[in-house]
């Protein structure tokens, strides 16, 4: 008995003298001087629940404050009326154990303790998991905050599934966590779902500790989100400890980037290095000559290159002009670059078959050319390290896949100019088919630029689907002398579904089409692997993910313009072209506007590329909105 309570003294001490090295509290936290300058809202009992003890982190008043450290280790000397009151609680605990429950406010997902101190200090000494409680919750009285918007979403859940382990550092990690298990937040969960919950995260936070997981900045559940994304076919329960921890080590990197702050995620390359801008002047021998002594790779050693299409060039135009980029590194690199393709690869048994197949074959890299395949993407890179995968996308932090894809919103500046120009009811419409990253910039660039032409232009915005034929009847009838559609239509089947067109007497007539240069692109990728600079992008020494992010400077998007457009149409188009390629115009600098108000005044400089690609807002003369994740099941990352 006494020397129990001498070894949690000691820890105590231990603890109390850590917190002032560390400048923090050294005693536990009172609920009382927490929340005394803080709005309030109701409370609410809860029940008995068994709760766990590492959320208990304090007392309700500052009675016993003192007697305990920081940790609720006891620190009053042995000889005192408290210490033998703890080794008696102490001897009951390790002979029949205590049943009363203790007393608790939950606010803020954690406990402070009403009735039961010292309860609460044995069990923690003899790392106990949970502790009985009767639980009264303190709601916050405001919800402005990100901390008091997590715990609503916490709230929210422990409706519906009452486990107070489960804890997210994310806004809307509890609706990701319920769709990947079939539910929701709004239908209480049947137990058994419930108790499959528990057990699996149990298992997990096991594996999670045993890999080295607390020295990071996420929480178990945290790391249980990235650890479903990538082996979401697997059932945690089923799987051994070893496995997990070894699962863990592998996508290790993608953990530590789930615990930094987003602008701290990604490294946007926004252009390519200047070895890899050199271009020979012939497009075989001259290539051959051009990378003699700069790479370990020649006709006999190639660098090998497979590209996975979701669906068949023959139906998708997108798969169809990632493959004729494809084309083009065989014709360019004339037998150092060597590439296999495969189609259709949209089931993903079939997009692990054709990864499978690629490594056999001595893949070096491996493009996925939709941002729908990341998912699978990012499981084979953990599974194959030594191979290189790059998916077409932006915005996604993955260490483990990089990510490319084009400022299509510097074309869309320059449609929304040429739409302005052409208009002759001030009605331009633009349609858009997903809610994707980047979808936000496209369209308030093609906005901003229709405004320089008609300060009086309204860009009348629709999203979804439109059946072949259907886009032009439903713009006439929003009353739309000229319209947009997607950047690429989905399939061949409606090539009025994409580019710029006019309204005349019910007929389509083309404009101007942006154009991406894929050959271009996977060239400018290539270069950076062949000069052997792809190391050279991000520092190793923070772990961050890389997104190529090349616009027209680059070479890699551009615009058509249809036959017969007025040679002046075009030069004024191309002016505003030469000055977004030199730098001097950015649709997003100076004086902007939305439709809630003023983004930023005149004198700015251009918004980091950053928030361009997280954009949320719309421009002032935009008519229409943004979609909501829960009404648009369209809307996904990009």
């Amino acid at each position: 008995m006494e020397e129990a309570y001498r070894q949690a003294r000691k820890r105590g001490e231990q603890g109390r003298r850590h917190a002032i090295s560390q400048s923090e509290h050294p005693y536990l936290t009172d609920l009382d001087s927490l929340v005394a300058q803080l709005p309030l809202g109701q409370r609410e009992s809860v029940g008995l629940r068994d709760i766990p003890l590492e959320m208990v982190v304090g007392t309700v008043t500052k009675g016993r404050q003192s007697a305990f450290s920081c940790n609720f280790m006891p620190l009053l000397p042995f000889s005192t009326e408290f210490a033998r009151k703890w080794s008696n609680l102490y001897d009951i605990q390790v002979t029949e154990g205590y049943r009363d429950p203790i007393i608790v406010t939950e606010f803020m997902h954690r406990f402070y303790v009403q009735e039961g101190n010292k309860r609460v200090s044995v069990l923690k000494f003899l790392d106990a998991p949970t502790v009985s409680a009767k639980v009264t919750r303190l709601y916050p009285g405001t919800w402005d905050s990100v901390e008091s918007r997590l715990y609503g979403e916490f709230c929210a859940f422990w409706r519906v599934c009452p486990l107070y382990e489960i804890e997210f550092s994310r806004e809307g990690s509890y609706e990701t966590l319920a769709k990947m298990l079939g539910q929701d937040l709004v239908e209480k969960w049947p137990q058994k779902k419930v108790d499959y919950l528990r057990h699996t995260f149990l298992l997990f936070k096991r594996a999670y500790l045993r890999a080295g997981g607390d020295h990071l900045d996420i929480t178990p559940a945290d790391a249980m989100l990235v650890y479903l994304n990538v082996y979401n076919q697997d059932r945690l329960l089923d799987t051994p400890t070893d496995i997990v921890v070894n699962r863990l080590c592998k996508i290790w990197r993608e953990l530590v980037i789930a615990g930094k702050n987003d602008e701290d995620k990604v490294d946007l390359v926004e252009a390519p290095s200047v070895d890899e801008e050199e271009a020979p002047a012939k497009p075989t021998s001259g290539v051959l000559n051009f990378f003699m002594g700069k790479t370990v790779y020649s006709a006999a050693n190639p660098l090998r290159i497979a590209f996975i299409h979701e669906y068949p060039c023959a139906t998708s135009s997108w798969d169809s002009l990632h493959d004729q980029g494809r084309q083009y590194l065989d014709e360019h690199f004339g037998g150092i670059v060597r590439t296999e393709a495969f189609e259709d690869c949209h089931d993903p048994d079939v997009f692990y078959a054709a990864v499978e197949t690629a490594v056999k074959h001595g893949a070096n890299v491996i493009f996925s050319t939709s941002h729908r395949l990341m998912e699978y993407t990012l499981r084979a890179a953990v599974e194959y390290p030594q191979v290189r995968f790059l998916n077409c996308s932006i915005g996604l932090p993955h260490q483990s896949v990089r990510s490319y894809f084009g400022k299509m919103y510097e074309a869309k500046f320059l449609l929304g100019a040429l739409a302005a120009s052409m208009a002759d009811n001030h009605r331009i419409g633009y349609h858009a088919s997903v809610f994707a990253s980047g979808a936000l910039s496209e369209i308030n660039a093609f906005a901003i630029g229709a405004s320089l032409l008609d300060p009086r232009a309204q860009i009348i915005l629709t999203w979804g689907d439109v059946p072949a034929g259907g886009l032009a009847e439903a713009m006439c009838r929003e009353g739309a002398s000229v319209m947009t559609g997607a950047d690429m239509s989905k399939s061949l089947e409606d090539p009025t579904a994409y580019g710029l067109h006019r309204l005349v007497d019910g007929k389509v007539v083309g404009i101007a089409m942006p154009v991406w240069n894929w050959g271009r692109y996977y060239e400018l990728i290539v270069r950076s692997l062949l000069h052997g600079t792809w190391d050279e992008t991000s520092d190793d020494s923070q772990v961050r993910a890389v997104n190529y992010w090349y616009g027209m400077s680059s070479g890699v998007i551009d615009i058509r313009y249809a036959p017969g457009l007025p040679y002046q149409t075009r030069k004024l188009v191309q002016l505003l072209r030469n000055g977004i390629v030199e730098g001097s115009i950015n649709p997003f600098g100076g004086e902007l506007h939305s439709q809630d108000g003023v983004v930023q005044i005149e004198g700015f400089p251009p918004l980091p590329s950053t928030q361009i690609v997280e954009m949320d807002w719309l421009a002032d003369n935009v008519v229409g909105t943004i979609p909501q994740l829960d009404d648009e099941p369209k809307v996904r990352a990009l």
